[in-house]
């Protein structure tokens, strides 16, 4: 691991662009150079520090969850477009987000996804499982999510009815990824699912992929990497049988983020003042 960005706190969240790492810390945005490794931007955007709140992007600009409040910012330099506040207290927080080209998509705990047109920025609620939904990302004209009850839906964008559901147990399904027409499901029970979108059936799974609470992190070549940050555990998996290929063992705490770009998985985590990265390219030569 090599250590990209030295800041003043722990990152709650960051985006990877061409140039650059955008990052959470404390009450700021900040803006990293990834050749200089220097701060080329820095501003203040939250009132008070906070380690729940998440963030997304896409190419122009940044979208941020903080406990019911829902941030869009100018990519370049972190101007706010828009703020508004989507719930009240703790039954109406935001716990996932995803978005597309043309609306922002908020789920709400317990079951409800607001909805915020990109445009007019508009807002509509619809009401869609008894359960809340952690995680959440678009395929198509689709939103997929994973609820706490152990459940994958399939949601129509337009209408946000549920089109089919998958039943994976009974924990949460805290985090979801996507790699073309292949869906790959994490619970909070340990177990992975391998889901092909085409019909929309579990094709695999398997046991113990952590002991402790974990997310797919991304693909890299042939490989699904999954990281527990409780576990202070990366671990590649064959992508196709789910066959476990390696494990490594790097400091964590509580929880992070992660990122994979190129033969590079950035990240961050509780016990790290910044962003770390690790060389997939160079850690498999080793191990060979």
């Amino acid at each position: 691991m090599e250590h990209m960005a030295q800041l003043d706190g722990i990152v709650t969240g960051f985006n990877v662009t061409e140039h650059c790492i955008d990052c959470m810390c404390g009450k700021n945005l900040v803006k990293i150079d990834k050749c200089s490794r220097e701060i080329i931007c820095q501003k203040p955007v939250f009132e008070k520090e906070g380690l729940s709140r998440k963030l997304t992007a896409d190419n122009e600009q940044i979208f941020i969850y903080d406990f019911c409040t829902l941030y869009v910012l100018d990519q370049k330099n972190y101007e706010i477009m828009g703020k508004w506040r989507l719930g009240n207290d703790l039954s109406s927080d935001i716990c996932g987000i995803a978005v597309d080209s043309n609306t922002i998509y908020c789920s709400i705990r317990n079951g409800t996804i607001i909805t915020v047109d990109r445009q007019s920025y508009l807002a509509e609620e619809f009401i869609v499982s008894e359960s809340s939904m952690w995680s959440i990302i678009t395929y198509d004209s689709y939103l997929v999510s994973g609820t706490v009850d152990g459940k994958v839906l399939l949601l129509d964008k337009s209408t946000l009815s549920i089109e089919k559901e998958l039943v994976l147990g009974k924990k949460n399904i805290g985090s979801l990824y996507m790699d073309g027409e292949t869906l790959y499901a994490a619970s909070h029970d340990g177990k992975l699912f391998k889901i092909c979108m085409k019909n929309f059936e579990i094709e695999s799974s398997i046991r113990n992929v952590h002991k402790k609470m974990y997310d797919c992190a991304g693909i890299y070549e042939d490989m699904l990497i999954t990281v527990s940050h409780p576990c202070s555990e990366v671990a590649f998996w064959n992508k196709n049988t789910l066959e476990k290929i390696n494990v490594i063992h790097i400091p964590l705490k509580l929880s992070g983020r992660t990122h994979i770009e190129n033969n590079f998985m950035y990240i961050s985590s509780r016990n790290i003042l910044g962003i770390d990265r690790m060389n997939l390219n160079a850690f498999f030569c080793f191990q060979n």
